[in-house]
C-alpha cells in the first residue's frame, strides 16, 4: 500500500517533469509496437539483492565469545519488493521493502542467526532512454533493524548434567542510504527487468553490542557493503 500510495502521490511531479523536459527539447518520439505512453516508467515488482556485508567486528565478537560459535558468511541474500514511477528521462520516485537473513551452526550444534530488514523511498533521475531500454542513478533512504540471534546448549548442574538451551538476542535499528544505477529493460508492454548496482551505507541509532562482556562498539558500521540486485517489473 505505501507503494502504491508514493506512486499515486507523485504523479503531479511527473507531470511537471514532463513539461520541463517537453520545453527544453529533451523528450524523444520514438516508435514503439504498443501504445503505451514512452516517456512514462510505472510499475510495481518482486526484487532480489544480494547484499556482499563486511562482518570482521561481528565474527569478531563471535569469535571473542565463551561459546564455539561459528562465523557468518558475508554474502547475504534479500528479497522483497519495488515500486517505481516517473519520467524515463526526468524523476523518477518509489519505495521498496527488503528482508534477509544468514545462520551458521557450530560444531556443537551452536546456532547463529543474523538478519537485516530495511526499506524506504527511492528518487532516481534519468539520464539515458533509447525505445525499450533506459538508465538512471539515484539513491534509496530509510530506515532498517538488525537483528542477531544465538542459540547454545550447557550443562545444567541442578538436573544431574543435563544439557539446557540458552540464546540471546540482540537488535538494532539504523537509518540508510543506498546510492545505485539502474538499468532498466522493457520486455513486453506490461513487463520489464531491472537491474541495479549499489552500495549500501548504514548509520547505528543504538548503542554497541556486547557479548559475554566483550563490547563492540559501532557495529552497524561492518553491515555496509556493496549490492546487486534484480527486479521484475509489471507495468510500463
Amino acid at each position: 500500500m505505501i507503494i502504491f500510495a508514493v506512486i499515486l502521490f507523485s504523479l503531479p511531479v511527473f507531470a511537471d517533469s514532463y513539461e520541463e523536459l517537453e520545453e527544453s527539447g529533451q523528450i524523444v518520439e520514438v516508435d514503439m509496437e504498443n501504445e503505451l505512453p514512452l516517456y512514462i516508467r510505472a510499475g510495481v515488482g518482486l526484487k532480489i539483492e544480494r547484499l556482499q556485508l563486511d562482518l570482521d567486528k561481528i565474527n569478531g565478537l563471535l569469535a571473542a565469545a565463551d561459546v564455539d560459535f561459528s562465523a557468518l558468511d558475508e554474502t547475504m541474500m534479500l528479497y522483497g519488493i519495488e515500486g517505481v514511477g516517473g519520467v524515463r528521462n526526468g524523476n523518477i520516485y518509489g519505495a521498496y521493502f527488503l528482508n534477509g537473513r544468514n545462520r551458521s551452526r557450530g560444531a556443537n550444534g551452536e546456532r547463529v542467526e543474523l538478519s537485516l530488514t530495511y526499506g524506504g523511498l527511492i528518487y532516481q533521475r534519468g539520464i539515458y532512454m533509447k525505445k525499450n531500454t533506459d538508465i538512471s542513478i539515484g539513491t534509496g533512504m530509510g530506515y532498517g533493524r538488525s537483528r542477531l540471534e544465538l542459540l547454545h546448549y550447557k550443562v545444567d548442574a541442578t538436573k544431574d548434567g543435563i544439557l539446557g538451551a540458552t540464546g540471546t538476542t540482540l537488535e538494532k535499528s539504523f537509518l540508510l542510504l543506498e546510492p545505485s544505477i539502474n538499468f532498466h529493460q522493457q520486455l513486453t508492454p506490461i513487463i520489464g527487468l531491472d537491474f541495479s548496482v549499489g552500495y549500501l551505507m548504514t548509520h547505528d541509532l543504538d548503542g554497541g553490542w556486547s557479548l559475554s562482556g566483550h563490547e563492540l562498539e559501532d557495529s552497524l558500521d561492518g553491515f555496509e557493503g556493496g549490492s546487486v540486485s534484480l527486479r521484475v517489473n509489471f507495468g510500463m
